[in-house]
C-alpha cells in the first residue's frame, strides 16, 4: 500500500484553521467582514470569557437562504468571486471562501439566518465540522453566528491562547479598525456581560470613530489628510505631535477599506512625523489609500492582513507627501513667536532640534559627548561597567571606558541656562558643560521610582475628590486587568464605567500631570507582560514613563536653588550617564576645542 494519501476535509479544513483563525480576534475580523459584505448597517459581537468560550456576532445584513446556509460551509465556497479575473481586481473584504468552514472545523458552530424577503429562517448546527443539524426556525432577518468552545477538538492551538482579558483586548482591536474603516454601520462589542464598545450607524465625521477608539482627548488634535494625484488618493485624520503614544497603536492604515499591517506605510507616517515627535514617541494617523484594484494585491496573507502594491514607490511617496502637507498646513505648527513679516520667509512648521551646543561647529569639528563604549541598556537596566567616555567623533572610535569621578555633578559651577533646556555649567579642567535638564531629572524621579518600588514603599497622593479619567478601549481593558500591578507603583484607579476609571491616587512625583495620557501610556507598557515581556522588565518601562511624566520639561525655567540640587542629587544615584530612555544627560566642551572656534590656537 503507498504512503501518500489524501487527508480527510475535515482535517484539511482543522490546517486551513491555523492559518485563518489564529485567535477569537480572528474570529470576529472574518465574521464581520462578512457582515460588512452582507450589507450590515448594524453589527453587533459578544464575548464569553474573551471569546474562547462563546462568541456570537449577530447582523442586519442580507441573509441566506437554506441552500446557501449550507453551501457556505464548503470549502472554497463563495458568492464574491466567480473566476481567475476577478481575484485581479477583489473589491470585497472577503474572496477565497475559507473562513466558516475553518471557524466551523475547530468549534461548536451554529448559524442562524433569514433572508428580508422570506417568512422562516434558517439554522445550521456544525459540531467540530461535522454536521449535526439544518431546520427552519424564527430570526430576525440577517444573520447571527454563534461559535463555542473554540478549539476545543485542538489543545495544541487552544493552549497557545492567553488569558480571557488578552483575548478580548485582541477582538476589541479587530473590531475598532472595522469600525474605523466604516463610519456609516454601527458596531457594538459585549464582553462578560459588559458593554465596552458602541459607536452608532452614519457617523459622518471620521473623528467621532477616532475619539470612540483612542479617547476623546485625540479629537482636538486630529487634522484631516486629503491629497492625490491621479488615480491614488490618501485621505484621513493625523493627530497634532502634541498627542502621540507610548507605542504604534495608533497606526491605522486602509487599503482600499481594508485594513492593512504594512511596515513600510507605518514606516512612511513615522519618517513624516520625525522631526516633530520626541524620541520614542509615536505618532497617531488614520490613513485611507484608495488604490485602482488592479494596482493591489490582497490575496498574500492568510488573514488578509498585508497586501503589495504593484508600484510601493509611488504609494509610499503620496503617503509621506499627505502627512506633510496636513503637517505643514497645520495652525498648530505655526512659529508661536514669530512675527508677520518674519513668518512670510519662515517655513510654517518648527525648525529642526537646536543642537545641543550653542554655536555652529566648523567642518571636522565634534565636540566631546558623554556616552557609553557599548550599547545603551534597555530602559531601567542596570549593567556593571555603567561609565562615561569620551567621544571625540560619531561613530565613537575604541576608547577606554572612564566611571565619572566621585562628586563630578557637584564640582560644576552653574554658569546659567540655554534656551530654558540646557544647564550651562563650568568644570575644573577647564571645560564646558551642558547638562540636559530634562534628561537629567528624569533619571533621578526614574532612580527614586524604582527604589520605592523594589522596596515596596511606593505610596500613592490620596486626592480629595478622585479625578475621572476617560481612556481609549484597548487600554482601558489592560488597565483594569492589571490593577494590582498599578496599585504596586503608587496608583489607586477603580473602573467607573465604560472606559472611565476613577483616580484616587496617584504617586506623589506625579502630582499634576497629565493623567489621561499617562495612564493610556502605563497600559502600554502592561500590554508588553500581556506579550511575553518579563515582568521587572515591564515594569522599569512602566516607571521610566512615569519619570519622563514627572521630570522637568524642556523650555521650563529653574531656578539658580533648584539648578544646584539638580545636580548635587545626580552624584547620588546610579548610572547618571543618561535617561531611562537612552538620551545622553551632558555632553562636554573643552577649553582648547573653545579656543580653536574662535581662533585663539
Amino acid at each position: 500500500m503507498g504512503k501518500v494519501h489524501l487527508l480527510s476535509e475535515n482535517l484539511v479544513n482543522q490546517i486551513a484553521a491555523g492559518e485563518v483563525v489564529e485567535r477569537p480576534a480572528s474570529v470576529v475580523k472574518e465574521l464581520c467582514e462578512n457582515s460588512l459584505d452582507a450589507g450590515a448597517s448594524s453589527i453587533r459581537v459578544e464575548l464569553l470569557e474573551g471569546g474562547t468560550r462563546q462568541l456570537q456576532v449577530e447582523d442586519d445584513g442580507c441573509g441566506m437562504t437554506p441552500e446557501d446556509a449550507r453551501a457556505c460551509l464548503e470549502r472554497h465556497a463563495t458568492s464574491k468571486l466567480a473566476d481567475a479575473e476577478g481575484l485581479k481586481r477583489i473589491g470585497t473584504l472577503g474572496f477565497r471562501g475559507e473562513a466558516l468552514p475553518a471557524i466551523a472545523s475547530v468549534s461548536r458552530f451554529t448559524l442562524t439566518t433569514r433572508e428580508p424577503g422570506s417568512e422562516v429562517g434558517c439554522r445550521v448546527v456544525v459540531d467540530g465540522g461535522r454536521l449535526v443539524g439544518v431546520e427552519q426556525v424564527g430570526a430576525p432577518a440577517g444573520t447571527r453566528i454563534l461559535v463555542e468552545d473554540l478549539f476545543f477538538n485542538t489543545p495544541a492551538r487552544r493552549k497557545f491562547l492567553k488569558r480571557p482579558g488578552t483575548e478580548s483586548a485582541h477582538a476589541s482591536e479587530a473590531l475598532v479598525r472595522l469600525a474605523l474603516a466604516r463610519p456609516d454601520v454601527g458596531f457594538a462589542l459585549a464582553s462578560g456581560g459588559r458593554q465596552s464598545f458602541s459607536v452608532p450607524a452614519g457617523q459622518k465625521d471620521l473623528r467621532e470613530r477616532i475619539a470612540a477608539a483612542l479617547g476623546p482627548e485625540v479629537f482636538k488634535h486630529l487634522v484631516p489628510v486629503d491629497y492625490g494625484r491621479g488615480e491614488v488618493r490618501v485621505s484621513g485624520q493625523i493627530a497634532s505631535p502634541d498627542y502621540t503614544l507610548a507605542t504604534s497603536r495608533g497606526l491605522y492604515t486602509f487599503v482600499n477599506g481594508r485594513f492593512v499591517r504594512d511596515r513600510g506605510l507605518n514606516a512612511t507616517i513615522q519618517r513624516a512625523f520625525a522631526d516633530l515627535t520626541m524620541p520614542g514617541r509615536q505618532p497617531v494617523a488614520v490613513l485611507f489609500l484608495e488604490v485602482p484594484l488592479e494596482e493591489v494585491d490582497v490575496n498574500v496573507h492568510p488573514q488578509k492582513l498585508e497586501v503589495r502594491f504593484v508600484d510601493s514607490h509611488r504609494v509610499f511617496g503620496m503617503v509621506y507627501r499627505a502627512v506633510q502637507e496636513a503637517l505643514r498646513t497645520s495652525p498648530w505648527l505655526q512659529r508661536r513667536d514669530a512675527s508677520p513679516a518674519a513668518s512670510e520667509q519662515s517655513p510654517p512648521y518648527p525648525a529642526p532640534a537646536p543642537a545641543p551646543l550653542p554655536f555652529s561647529p566648523r567642518p571636522g569639528f565634534a565636540p566631546a559627548f558623554f556616552a557609553r563604549t557599548s550599547p545603551a541598556p534597555a530602559a531601567g537596566s542596570e549593567s556593571a561597567d555603567s561609565g562615561w567616555s569620551v567621544v571625540e567623533s560619531a561613530p565613537p572610535p575604541e576608547v577606554d571606558p572612564a566611571r565619572p569621578p566621585k562628586g563630578f555633578f557637584s564640582s560644576l559651577r552653574v554658569i546659567g541656562q540655554f534656551a530654558a533646556t540646557y544647564l550651562v555649567c563650568e568644570a575644573p579642567g577647564p571645560r564646558l558643560v551642558l547638562i540636559d535638564q530634562h534628561a537629567a531629572h528624569e533619571r533621578l524621579k526614574f532612580h527614586q521610582l524604582r527604589e520605592a518600588f523594589r522596596q515596596r514603599k511606593a505610596a500613592g497622593q490620596a486626592f480629595l475628590f478622585p479625578a475621572s479619567v476617560e481612556l481609549p478601549v484597548a487600554e482601558a481593558r489592560i488597565l483594569a486587568d492589571h490593577l494590582e500591578e498599578v496599585r504596586a507603583i503608587g496608583f489607586e484607579a477603580e473602573p467607573f464605567g465604560g472606559t472611565a476609571f476613577a483616580l484616587k491616587a496617584v504617586p506623589a512625583p506625579l502630582l499634576g500631570c497629565d493623567y489621561r495620557k499617562l495612564l493610556t501610556d502605563l497600559a502600554g507598557e502592561l500590554l508588553q507582560v500581556e506579550r511575553g515581556r518579563a515582568f521587572e522588565q515591564a515594569m522599569d518601562g512602566v516607571l521610566a514613563t512615569m519619570a519622563c511624566h514627572a521630570a522637568v520639561r524642556a523650555h521650563q525655567v529653574l531656578s539658580a536653588e533648584e539648578s544646584r540640587a539638580l545636580l548635587d542629587a545626580l552624584d547620588a544615584i546610579d548610572f547618571n550617564t543618561r535617561c531611562p530612555h537612552g538620551r545622553p544627560v551632558a555632553a562636554e566642551l573643552t577649553l582648547a576645542d573653545l579656543e580653536k572656534q574662535v581662533a585663539r590656537r
